[in-house]
């Protein structure tokens, strides 16, 4: 399969934007190694996202015609899974990086992307690959909510022994655990 199949996007989280993070390294290691831009979308109102305008979002940037790979961090994790369920695609390849798909208690401004229950069943055999990466020492995502996720979705789960929430905040700049398992997924194709 010729690289210009895949479409790689990412959907940051909660109060951040492309800029932010390792998006623009992973974006850079993408385009360089791989000859694959990531589409870093923009996501609305990230300070107080709303779950129509985020749907909505997706929904006009995500090209369902190709074969894709989405990455979501945080909140973003929410939106991919959201995505999936709500589209008729298949072979989807997921990287959801202090992910979680119920009500956390360190989060309460964001249930309302929680307050339901995704429909594993629907979202499941979409899935080519997927992979669920954490750190032990995470304090805004508690990792158990992360290893949840991966079982809820019977994928791989990564802890890493540190990184937090792997933000600017923490000085996590590159993330190359989350590079290594996009080169996996691509080679795979």
């Amino acid at each position: 399969m010729k690289q210009s199949e895949n479409k790689i996007y990412l959907i940051h989280g909660y109060t951040a934007g492309p800029k932010d993070n390792w998006f623009p390294w992973l974006n850079n290691k993408s385009k360089q190694n791989l000859s694959i831009p990531i589409n870093l979308i923009e996501m609305p109102n990230s300070d107080n996202p709303n779950v129509e305008e985020w749907d909505k979002k997706v929904d006009e940037i995500i090209d369902t015609s190709t074969n894709i790979t989405i990455i979501g961090h945080s909140l973003g994790c929410i939106e991919v899974l959201r995505f999936v369920s709500q589209h008729d695609v298949s072979n989807v390849n997921l990287i959801l990086v202090s992910g979680f798909d119920e009500t956390t208690n360190t989060l309460p401004q964001l249930h309302e992307f929680t307050d339901f229950r995704l429909a594993m069943d629907s979202i499941l055999p979409k899935i080519k690959k997927a992979v669920v990466i954490s750190a032990i020492d995470d304090d805004i995502v508690p990792t158990h909510y992360s290893q949840t996720l991966a079982e809820h979705l019977n994928c791989k789960f990564v802890l890493l022994p540190s990184g937090k929430h792997f933000i600017d905040r923490d000085n996590v700049f590159e993330l190359p655990s989350v590079y290594e398992e996009l080169q996996n997924m691509l080679s795979q194709n």
